[in-house]
């Protein structure tokens, strides 16, 4: 189990839906932009959700948390977020390899443009 730090708020859920929540959030963030999401918590040991804005300007943590019981089965509430539009897929995955990380500039650049005026 994890507990997410939220505007304040400490929200009990699994660890499948806090990595998700993370990525998420940081994917969303990276884009510029916010979004809402929803996911499953546990209040009282019972199942219930919570509502929240990620991305730009919202703070997200999350930490661990122990449980003496059975962790509820999130799982479908994780594969929904995964399944969000900016939710990092493998495919967007960037090689540096492919692509250099600073793009084609190398540190000699400077004189080799300079010493050709």
């Amino acid at each position: 189990m994890k507990i997410v730090s939220y505007a304040g708020q400490q929200l009990i859920t699994t660890d499948d839906v806090a990595e998700a929540l993370v990525q998420l959030a940081a994917s969303v963030a990276s884009e510029g932009t916010s979004e809402a999401v929803q996911i499953p918590i546990l209040t009282d040991d019972r199942k219930d959700c919570a509502d929240l804005i990620v991305g730009v300007g919202n703070d997200v943590l999350v930490g661990p948390q122990t449980s003496a019981g059975v962790d509820p089965d999130f799982s479908e509430e994780a594969a929904r977020l995964r399944e969000h539009p900016l939710y990092p897929r493998d495919d967007r995955t960037v090689s540096y390899e492919d692509e250099p990380p600073f793009g084609t500039w190398g540190p000699d650049d400077d004189f080799v443009h300079h010493a050709d005026r």
